[in-house]
């Protein structure tokens, strides 16, 4: 299965919805603002039947960041470079990652930009979530060693027999993600990797 068809798959029970539709929700709205009547609203369920399932609301952001948040949907996802030799490839690859994530957003009536909902849920996540920090830092520094294993492959360093590949993997991903945060504040993708460097 592709990285992020699973989010795709029709919802086959109540749980999975709840998880689903929260999540939504999270995206948009800090923590404290998501109501148990809005679940109930988006989800159809009634009170009875979320909480057949959850604890209390804290239960459900909780799983919500455990399934949605450090998987595949999330544009900080490090995504494996596999077979790829170039930078400008990977810039790509990842710009395809995000166009993914956009099309659900689509697909699913998500009426927020995925780099602000990141960005802010992020952040809510920071606040709310055991472990967090340790978390966040392993994808980080998963997505940097996939960005220095491209550049260390990449023909046209070879060629320039610069062999700083660390010095162009970590400048490339931190421009990667600098033009990530400046889409939050635009309505502009990620410029392709042309763009960018010319």
């Amino acid at each position: 299965m592709a990285e992020i068809d699973w989010f795709n798959k029709p919802v086959e029970n109540s749980r999975e919805l709840i998880l689903k539709e929260a999540f939504k929700l999270f995206l948009q709205k800090n923590v404290e603002k998501v109501t148990v009547p809005e679940l109930e609203r988006v989800t159809k369920l009634q009170r009875g039947a979320i909480f057949y399932h959850f604890k209390d609301k804290s239960a459900i952001f909780e799983e919500v960041i455990e399934r949605y948040f450090f998987s595949s949907l999330n544009i900080f996802y490090p995504i494996p470079p596999d077979n790829i030799c170039s930078l400008k490839l990977y810039w790509e690859l990842k710009n395809e990652h995000i166009n993914k994530i956009q099309n659900w957003f689509k697909q699913e009536d998500v009426p927020v930009d995925p780099y602000i909902a990141f960005f802010h849920a992020t952040e809510q996540v920071r606040l709310h979530f055991p472990c967090f920090k340790e978390r966040i830092v392993k994808m980080i520094d998963v997505g940097k060693a996939y960005w220095c294993q491209v550049a260390q492959k990449d023909i046209s360093l070879l060629e320039s027999r610069t062999g700083n590949f660390i010095f162009f993997g970590n400048s490339f991903e931190a421009l990667y993600w600098r033009q990530c945060y400046i889409a939050s504040y635009s309505s502009k993708d990620i410029p392709s990797y042309q763009e960018f460097i010319i």
